[in-house]
């Protein structure tokens, strides 16, 4: 059938059954409306724990229909006459146990949000080191190079120097017709 909304469903004439049906493992309770959600939602709760804790997995998995109604059926009187009576003491331990539940899940919602920031500040260190070491490189290539630039600047600065002065020479040669210049 899947995953639905609907779990247990019978009909009833009195507190004869006459047909019901059910895929799952079912607790129901029926309570009158004025009583809330509380109270019923605890007894099934209290019911689920007691029962599973004196059958889970041995005899409840063999047992055929009613026939638990002897051993267990006093069990769900009474803690229906419990809950009945401890009502205001029912919702108080209901509320507690869902503000319990809230802060729990906003703690686990902290934690994992913290968790999250963790993991992107490892990775900020990490690119952190990455970005230093990068910028150490750069600096070691940009001076390199600068070097290189200076030394071929001054390579052309000194050729064209000998060039300046080579043209000195043919100039102050030419006009002195040759090393006769001075006499």
């Amino acid at each position: 059938m899947g995953q639905q909304s609907l779990i247990y469903s019978f009909v009833a004439r009195g507190t004869l059954i006459l047909s019901e049906y059910t895929e799952f493992n079912a607790y129901c309770v029926v309570s009158v409306e004025s009583i809330g959600r509380q109270v019923p939602i605890a007894f099934l709760e209290r019911i689920k724990e007691d029962f599973t804790n004196k059958y889970g997995g041995g005899k409840a998995a063999t047992a055929t229909a009613n026939s638990l109604n002897k051993e267990f059926g006093s069990k769900l009187k009474e803690e229906m006459q419990y809950c009945v009576d401890h009502q205001e003491e029912i919702s108080k331990l209901s509320k507690v146990k869902a503000q319990v539940s809230e802060v729990k899940e906003e703690m686990l919602k902290n934690i994992e949000k913290a968790f999250d920031r963790g993991i992107k500040i490892d990775n900020l260190v990490d690119k952190t080191e990455n970005l230093r070491f990068q910028a150490q490189d750069f600096h070691k290539v940009g001076t390199q190079i600068r070097r290189k630039m200076w030394l071929k600047n001054m390579k052309i600065k000194l050729i064209v120097l000998g060039i300046i002065i080579a043209l000195i020479l043919i100039i102050v040669l030419s006009a002195c017709g040759g090393f006769n210049c001075g006499k």
